[in-house]
């Protein structure tokens, strides 16, 4: 919405700037139409700023993601993703920051996504300790909601422990 407001306020101040010019006297368009050199159009846009490299946009991502600024971080590792969407690498590194966050779902969903770029054994490691953290939490949350007496409760108790036995190891 601030977006649109911003463009209306421009284009009525477009507008508003062609009204006033229909208003000029023409002596005062001729002199304009004199100083332009050799009866050249000139541009009043100004010049494009040129958008920061790849490689100076993933520094700025590493940096934030090793000072904990995570919502910086993610913000350049998205950037990364549209500038490069065949490159697999900030997608791992999202993953690790959604991981670190313990923000689970979202580690997952980015793993996943680099390995749809490159077969790695090392996203597919991380991948693996996503989905086993999911897999603790959700047998963790069964254990509790389900009837003391029912058979299905003692199992999961029995998975959970094996499962951070192993873990533990």
């Amino acid at each position: 919405m601030p977006c649109r407001i911003s463009l209306v306020v421009a284009y009525c101040m477009v507008l508003t700037g062609c009204a006033t010019m229909q208003g000029a006297s023409s002596n005062n368009l001729e002199a304009a139409a004199s100083r332009l050199p050799d009866d050249r159009a000139v541009s009043l846009a100004a010049p494009p700023t040129p958008s920061p490299s790849p490689d100076f946009i993933a520094e700025r991502a590493l940096q934030a993601y090793t000072t904990g600024r995570w919502d910086v971080a993610e913000g350049y590792y998205l950037q990364l993703t549209r500038l490069q969407p065949q490159d697999a690498g900030p997608w791992f590194q999202l993953g690790n920051l959604y991981a670190e966050q313990g923000r689970l779902d979202m580690a997952e969903r980015a793993y996943r996504e680099a390995l749809r770029r490159r077969d790695d054994a090392r996203t597919l490691h991380n991948l693996g300790l996503v989905q086993v953290r999911l897999g603790v939490g959700a047998l963790r949350e069964a254990w509790e909601r389900l009837p003391p007496n029912d058979p299905a409760r003692q199992q999961t108790h029995e998975f959970l422990r094996v499962l951070l036995d192993a873990i533990a190891q």
